[in-house]
Order: C-alpha cells, then sequence, then structure tokens
C-alpha cells in the first residue's frame, strides 16, 4: 500500500543521487515536480507522468525561467497568433507549445536539464514503455486495475481534511468517489443540474451518494454567472475552457466556503486511461499480437455489439487501419471561423509531441490510447493553486496509468461494452445501474442557452476583437447561428469557442500592459 512521503529519508536520497533522479521514476508517484542539483552544476527539472502539476518554461538572454503558473511567464512576451489559431484548428490536439510567445510546456514525464549555457530535454518515462507489457487474463487484469486504483484513489483521498469531488452518475466519475469515500475525512458529491432531458443527472447521482453514504449537493447552472467576455481559465496558456465552466467555479466557490473544501476531486481522464475508443482497432491489435485464433472473432462480435456496426463493416475499416499503421498520424482539423490567412499558416511545422508518434510495430488502437493519455493533461488545473483548493484527477495516477497502458485494447471492449475492464474491476463499488449505463448527460443545453443569451454580444465581441484585429477570423461564420438545426447548433458552439478565445487573448493582452 501506498504512504505519503513528507520527508525524503538518507537512503532514498543517496539512492537518487547514484540515479541522477531517475529513481524518482520508480520509487514515487503523486503529483509533483522535482528540482534536483545536478553534479557538476545545473539544475534538473522533472514533471512527475501524471502531470498533475504543470510546469512551463521560458528561455531567453537572461536564462530559464520555470513555473506551474503561467502567468509567471506570460508578462514578459505577448499572444502567440499563430499557436492561438493553431490550437482552435486542432482541437487542442497535445503539443509543447502555449499560446504565449516564448512558453513552452514540459510533458509529463520530461526533466529539463539546465546547465550553463545549455539545456535539453530528457525523456525518462514514457507511456511507450507500458504498452509492451505481456498481455493477463481479462480477471486478472481487472482484480490488477482494482487494487492499484483502490489504493492510488485512498491515498488522494487522506491527504485532505474535506473533498468535493463531481459526480454525474458516469463511471468514471463514480470510480472516483466511491473509492475515495473509503478512506475521505469528510467527503462530498456534487451533480451540476441543467433542466432539459440529458442535463439532469440527478437520478443517477443520488444512486452513487446512497450507496457509499455520501451526502449529494446539488447545484443548477446559473446562466446570470456567465460572462462571454470574461476568461474562464486565464492562468492556463491557452484558451481551452468553455463557458459553462464559470457555471461551475461559482458553485464551487459557494460550497468551498461553506464546506471548507480543501480539495476538488474529478473523474477527468477516465475516457482517456480506460481506452474508450470506438474504431476497429481492437480488432487490428488482437490480430497482430495473436493471429487469426477463435479470439479474434469473439473481439469481432465485441465491436459489433459495442458499435452497431456489421462483420463486414467493421472488417472493412479494420483492413485500412492495418494498411495505415506506418503513417503518420492526421490531426483532425476544424478551420470554421478562421481566416484563409490564418489556415495558410497552419502547417508550419511544429515540434511534434512525442506521445502522438507511435514507436516502429505498435498496434493502432494502442497507439490511439497513449494519443487519448496526451490529451487529457491539457487542462488539469481548474483554477491557480495560489487562491484556490487544489484540483486533483487520481485516475491520471501513475500506477493507474501504466496499468491501463497494459491492458490490450480488445479487452477493453470485451462484452460489447466500452471500459469494460474499469466496470469489472469496480463492480463491488459502483451501483450496478451506473455500470450497466452506456451513455450520459452534459451541459450541451446549457451552452446553448449561453449562446441564446449571448448571440448579439458574441457578434459585437468578435467583430471588435483582437482575434479579428490580428487576421486571424472569418467572419461570416456568425451567419446562420442562431437556426434550430444541428448545423445551427455545432455552428453556435464554435462561435461559443472562438468568444472564449478572444476574452483569454483580451485578459492576457491587459496583464501584460499592466
Amino acid at each position: 500500500m501506498s504512504r505519503r512521503v513528507l520527508d525524503l529519508h538518507e537512503t532514498a536520497v543517496t539512492r537518487m543521487a547514484a540515479s541522477s533522479g531517475r529513481s524518482l521514476v520508480s520509487d514515487y508517484w503523486g503529483g509533483y515536480v522535482s528540482i534536483l542539483a545536478r553534479p557538476g552544476g545545473g539544475l534538473a527539472i522533472f514533471r512527475d507522468p501524471s502531470g498533475l502539476l504543470p510546469v512551463y518554461y521560458r528561455a531567453d538572454g537572461a536564462g530559464v525561467t520555470a513555473s506551474s503558473d503561467a502567468a509567471d511567464l506570460g508578462r514578459r512576451g505577448g499572444v502567440d497568433y499563430p499557436a492561438v489559431a493553431r490550437f482552435l484548428a486542432n482541437g487542442g490536439a497535445p503539443s509543447r507549445e502555449t499560446c504565449l510567445e516564448g512558453v513552452q510546456v514540459l510533458l509529463p514525464g520530461e526533466c529539463l536539464i539546465i546547465t550553463s549555457g545549455s539545456r535539453r530535454l530528457e525523456s525518462w518515462w514514457s507511456p511507450w514503455d507500458w504498452t509492451q507489457v505481456p498481455h493477463k487474463r481479462f480477471e486478472v487484469a481487472a482484480r490488477k486495475l482494482r487494487a492499484v486504483a483502490l489504493d492510488c484513489i485512498e491515498s488522494w483521498a487522506s491527504c485532505f481534511d474535506s473533498i468535493l469531488t463531481g459526480v454525474s452518475g458516469g463511471l468514471d466519475s463514480s470510480i472516483v468517489a466511491g473509492a475515495a469515500s473509503r478512506r475521505a475525512a469528510a467527503l462530498h458529491c456534487l451533480t451540476m443540474i441543467e433542466d432539459d432531458a440529458i442535463g439532469d443527472e440527478r437520478r443517477y447521482a443520488s444512486i452513487l451518494a446512497k450507496a457509499i453514504g455520501v451526502p449529494l449537493l446539488e447545484a443548477h447552472y446559473d446562466l446570470g454567472k456567465v460572462e462571454i467576455d470574461r476568461a474562464v481559465a486565464p492562468h492556463h496558456p491557452w484558451p481551452h475552457a468553455p463557458f459553462y465552466m464559470q457555471a461551475i467555479a461559482s458553485a464551487h466557490e459557494e460550497l468551498r466556503r461553506e464546506h471548507q473544501i480543501d480539495a476538488f476531486f474529478s473523474g477527468n481522464g477516465g475516457d482517456n486511461i480506460f481506452c474508450a475508443i470506438r474504431s476497429a482497432s481492437p480488432f487490428v491489435d488482437r490480430f497482430m499480437a495473436q493471429g487469426p485464433r477463435h479470439g479474434l472473432f469473439d473481439t469481432l462480435r465485441d465491436l459489433s455489439d459495442l458499435t452497431g456496426a456489421s462483420g463486414a463493416t467493421i472488417l472493412r475499416h479494420a483492413w485500412d487501419r492495418y494498411r495505415d499503421c506506418s503513417r503518420p498520424v492526421k490531426l483532425h482539423r476544424d478551420t470554421s471561423g478562421l481566416s484563409s490567412a490564418a489556415i495558410a499558416e497552419l502547417d508550419v511545422p511544429r515540434p511534434p509531441h512525442p506521445w502522438m508518434e507511435a514507436p516502429e510495430g505498435t498496434p493502432p488502437g494502442k497507439a490511439a490510447h497513449v494519443r487519448l493519455l496526451a490529451r487529457a493533461h491539457r487542462s488539469i488545473e481548474l483554477y491557480p493553486r495560489r487562491s484556490h483548493p487544489q484540483h486533483v484527477a487520481p485516475l491520471l495516477s501513475q500506477p493507474i496509468v501504466e496499468t491501463c497502458l497494459s491492458i490490450p485494447t480488445w479487452q477493453w471492449i470485451e462484452g460489447g461494452r466500452d471500459r469494460a475492464v474499469a466496470r469489472a474491476a469496480f463492480k463491488s463499488i459502483v451501483p450496478v445501474q451506473l455500470l450497466r449505463r452506456t451513455s450520459k448527460g452534459g451541459p450541451g443545453g446549457f451552452m446553448q442557452r449561453i449562446f441564446q443569451a449571448n448571440a448579439e454580444h458574441a457578434g459585437d465581441l468578435l467583430r471588435t476583437g483582437l482575434l479579428a484585429r490580428a487576421g486571424l477570423l472569418d467572419l461570416r461564420t456568425l451567419e446562420g447561428a442562431s437556426q434550430p438545426t444541428v448545423a445551427g447548433f455545432e455552428k453556435a458552439q464554435r462561435i461559443l469557442a472562438l468568444c472564449a478565445a478572444e476574452s483569454w487573448v483580451r485578459w492576457w493582452t491587459d496583464v501584460r500592459a499592466s
């Protein structure tokens, strides 16, 4: 069982020194950054594999400055408008770059080595090291996941006096709440409510709360708490957070004061580590690992049950995936609302994210699993730590991630259910009504209300804003967003994303000016 480390004994320090710090990866886990003095001079800055504590850095003539708060670095530069365009087009795809000039991200598991007059990056931990582990039987994998996840989540829960965790009745948040309830001194569950068919999850959240013996707190999404000209998460070095987060932040603040909350927990990252993919890749992975054995047809049936596609359709897509194994990954792009000049700059070569390019011979499903993990680290910090309780996403803990990466993709869909190993692992903790769910609600209805209430203001914000002045926008995208169609809804959400970027850019511009 894991135990919290508050100080390092001499033997641990000696071991760390002998390994130049690399023993951290095998001996410890958590949400931490290590700054180590190197023999002969210089520093090593290591970000732990969970990525739960961000690290941003800037290198210039004055040296290297690193911080977990982007505000410490962004004042020395400006907004990187081409990077903002890439961010909007690529849907926040993982990257080393930020949307602030000269500021880069230290990736989880990376170490920045700084010596006199030079710097370099070393990979001390890589997800690819855990994708080649010998496979276990499904039941064994489920037992291992249960033991590791309970240890990690309970250990996190023991670190705080009063925890507020968001629950929706979905699998991931239910696992976190159920496990945390076993060790937390005080645990409170919060469900956010939108008064439409898919936005009210109280029925399922109350089932969970009753099963684990924890009070369920409720808060409605409040339109009055949303201001589209106010940056949602300005402490992030990119405009990632959607406007509904302002309503959640308001509820969090009220409950923080009422219940003396010192940590916010969430199930963030669950879909990513539990390999929630719906493609033919698991079939290809099993074929590459085992050949045309009987089990391959079990996976074909599982995929058909999961997706509703016919066997012939799955085989056709599987063949396409198999042929594309060695080809570079193509990022999905959404260039709607961007000007032709901004689009023309999207293909400028950028430093690659090492998790986006799989080593030769990696099965396509496992490569997709690692790419999912890379996306989970984009905005882990809900709020600045200097002024708010810590946000913890326990499912991204290093031991859980390593365990999940070692499980083959076809086991994650066994029985025609997504995240099947996780469902099996927690069947005695998560109520059966929740384990059987295959979909859940969300804030989509609230986002539509936000647009309807702010449509005119959104247009003014974008037409007179800094993004338009920088030549990034095609303002024709404002046309037809109020139509009650799927296309109209998608356009409305895109306009809100552009407004979020505009508000973020204005915040950083004002910060630098002040």
